[in-house]
């Protein structure tokens, strides 16, 4: 594993990160806590340093489980958490009785089904001072130490970054990065572009933005900006999401990717140039030099052992480069 500057923090982080969005959860597939805490160590012996976590993956399961996994080498890894959002109190009691109703669901055979993004209920957030502090604690609490080494605002909107009142969110960060909760903070985004609105904020260590061959954004400007300020830069979603995945037949794509012309395209280059088009993804990514860590969501030991082979394979040349630099289709096509 290779090691990069995180912005001005100091850190060296690993190349590449785990995402823990997916371990944890009632419906989860591949096994329970146990398989997730083996996932957690086979990451942890690959080198991977970086845990990027949330309080609301699986309603606080996730940081349960890192926690859990680290609480005896707190000091050799980095661990990022997320808040903002806020899990309704219904999905809080589910955290209670998981570990009594998974042996259940999995006699059962119960499965998570897919649901569409655009058709879920919106979560309500809560920046505000009085809220952060709380869930800072409730993480503390959950990941059973005494620091967050860095602590992300979960998906501010365009509006919530420049309204007046961030300022008070901002200054409620450094309190609590004085008074030794937190050692650094950050903001995760949804859109790389709202990337713009924080280049001016005082204090902040981190932005996490999508990047990746299917979502090219990043890399037109913003990543320049962003580094130039000394802000570390996280990188997600270099899979797109799950859209580069062999199993996914043509029709499935038509049918749930809107990019699906761009898969088939990157599946065609990568071909002639004899890799798979998860292991070109994630070379791809490793050539910007101005990320500091990629994030990969891991759900088993198995995941681990793939990634760690698409990261250890050979870097993209400068053709094959040049080559999965598609265009985007103008808007309107």
């Amino acid at each position: 594993m290779h090691y990069r500057d995180f912005g001005t923090t100091g850190w060296k982080v690993s190349e590449i990160g785990f995402g823990g969005a997916r371990i944890g959860g009632l419906l989860a597939q591949d096994g329970g806590r146990a398989t997730s805490l083996r996932t957690l160590a086979a990451a942890f012996d690959a080198g991977m340093n970086f845990y990027d976590t949330a309080d609301m993956y699986s309603q606080g399961e996730s940081e349960v489980l890192i926690g859990k996994a680290f609480r005896r080498s707190r000091d050799r890894v980095f661990i990022a958490s997320k808040g903002g959002f806020c899990v309704p109190t219904g999905k809080k009691l589910i955290q209670f009785i998981k570990p009594f109703a998974k042996p259940i669901v999995r006699a059962l055979g119960l499965r998570r089904a897919p649901v569409s993004l655009s058709a879920a209920p919106a979560i309500p957030q809560d920046f505000s001072p009085t809220y952060l502090g709380k869930a800072v604690e409730a993480s503390l609490h959950r990941l059973q130490t005494d620091y967050i080494d860095l602590y992300q605002l979960h998906s501010p909107s365009r509006d919530v970054l420049t309204g007046a009142p961030f300022q008070d969110t901002l200054g409620a960060l450094e309190r609590l990065k004085t008074q030794g909760k937190i050692r650094a903070y950050g903001i995760a985004l949804d859109l790389a572009e709202d990337a713009s609105h924080c280049l001016d904020m005082t204090g902040i260590s981190s932005l996490q933005m999508p990047f990746g061959i299917m979502d090219l954004e990043a890399s037109q400007g913003i990543f320049e900006g962003v580094s130039k300020r000394g802000i570390g830069i996280i990188a997600r979603g270099c899979f797109g999401g799950g859209a580069l995945k062999a199993s996914l037949t043509e029709a499935e794509l038509r049918a749930t990717e809107p990019q699906w012309e761009r898969v088939l395209r990157i599946r065609q280059i990568v071909q002639d140039f004899g890799r798979s088009a998860l292991e070109a993804a994630l070379q791809f990514s490793l050539r910007e030099p101005r990320i500091g860590v990629n994030i990969l969501g891991m759900r088993t030991p198995a995941h681990v052992a793939a990634n760690f082979q698409y990261y250890a394979s050979r870097p993209l040349s400068d053709e094959e480069f040049r080559a999965l630099l598609i265009p985007a289709p103008a808007t309107g096509a």
